[in-house]
């Protein structure tokens, strides 16, 4: 048992420039605060926050920074804390860069949620940002960032520049730390916004510990377009995450999906599990215990094109893969706890959101629940 820092939230971030997003990228944040929602798993008595602008095209400079226990509609609870840098009130991110403030002592419970609030004196041109919050976030005119209350605001559904919070705890050498990595079914696309339904909350109910979320909507195993393609962003945004052990790898179907859309070539079974395969070796020699998540069927959904048979052909051979290979500790199998017994290739007509690909709250407990618990014991040979 030790004090340490133990990430509580990330968030995957995506640059505004040049890439396929769900969402429109957008600046404009110059002369206003933003207060922005993130749920931590885990809560306690002091933490520090990551702000990243790592694909600004121009310096961010916040001129205050204060986070609070949110209360919902942007109302903070009393006793919210300012946040400082370097012993610094104010702070100037350069371009491709990211900065963490300083510890700061602030006592939030557990599954909770934290309201950052930056007041912003020179935006950066188009935000560094994670599209899809599922929080709403509040934008006000001028420095707002220590009132208890935005007042008259515009309402946001992105997440911009917040990369993730940590908290100062005591932790065991044999407590877990998990992050979840993947594409809009871990981001929880379908779920209810607010309500902390992705399968990484549920799982992190199971466990009773933080689950990290590190899924970005319509990412790609193999190739960039929303977001950079995992096999590029799995250093930088998972095995730079202090303390972790553990790490679910639930990505695919986009390399299946996305490509028949625009008329072009799917990727390959073999070349599908060599991308498996580095990902499950990288996280070995960091000394994270890699999961493997099979993928999930997509024959009923309504996206025009998504889905053909030769891309199914390939799911099946890839998950039977997943479900088999040496290179994963255990198997989540998504496809399994999702599909319709009646038709395999279908997403269960009570587990989707009404889109045939993406689960509903419903169908995002079944996967966290289509997993051992046994599977995220700390090997005492790991981390």
């Amino acid at each position: 048992m030790g004090v340490q820092w133990v990430a509580s939230h990330r968030a995957a971030m995506v640059s505004p420039y040049g890439g396929l997003s769900f969402t429109k990228p957008r600046g404009g944040f110059t002369g206003r605060t933003v207060r922005q929602v993130v749920h931590l798993h885990r809560g306690g008595p002091e933490l520090r926050v990551w702000l990243s602008n790592q694909f600004g095209s121009g310096p961010l400079r916040i001129g205050e920074a204060w986070a609070g226990r949110h209360l919902g509609g942007g109302r903070v609870a009393d006793g919210q804390a300012r946040l400082t840098f370097g012993g610094s009130e104010s702070v100037e991110i350069v371009p491709g860069t990211e900065v963490v403030s300083d510890l700061t002592g602030l006592e939030v419970p557990d599954d909770s949620e934290l309201a950052i609030s930056l007041h912003v004196v020179e935006d950066s041109g188009l935000a560094t940002n994670h599209p899809e919050a599922l929080q709403t976030g509040y934008v006000t005119p001028g420095n707002t960032a220590s009132l208890p209350e935005p007042g008259l605001a515009e309402e946001i559904t992105s997440l911009y520049w917040i990369k993730g919070v940590d908290l100062r705890l005591e932790r065991s050498e044999d407590e877990p730390l998990v992050a979840a990595f993947g594409d809009s079914l871990t981001d929880g696309s379908g779920t209810t916004p607010g309500a902390h339904q992705r399968y990484p909350d549920h799982l992190s109910r199971r466990l009773g510990l933080p689950v990290l979320n590190l899924g970005i909507g319509g990412n790609r195993l193999l190739h960039n377009g929303f977001g950079p393609a995992g096999l590029l962003r799995f250093q930088p945004d998972v095995l730079s995450v202090p303390g972790l052990t553990h790490v679910i790898i639930a990505l695919g179907i986009n390399d299946l999906g996305l490509p028949a859309m625009l008329g072009e070539p799917g990727a390959g079974a073999e070349e599908m599990i060599a991308g498996f395969t580095t990902l499950a070796r990288l996280a070995r020699e960091a000394g994270v215990v890699p999961i493997g998540a099979t993928l999930p069927p997509y024959a009923g959904t309504v996206s025009s094109g998504y889905h053909c048979e030769s891309g199914d052909r390939v799911r099946a051979a890839v998950n039977d893969w997943i479900r088999r290979t040496p290179e994963y500790h255990a198997c989540l199998d998504i496809d399994a706890a999702v599909r319709d017994p009646e038709r395999p290739d279908h997403f269960h007509p009570d587990l989707h959101c009404g889109d045939g690909l993406h689960p509903n709250d419903e169908g995002a407990r079944a996967m966290a629940h289509a997993i051992d618990l046994a599977a995220f014991r700390v090997p005492r040979t790991g981390r």
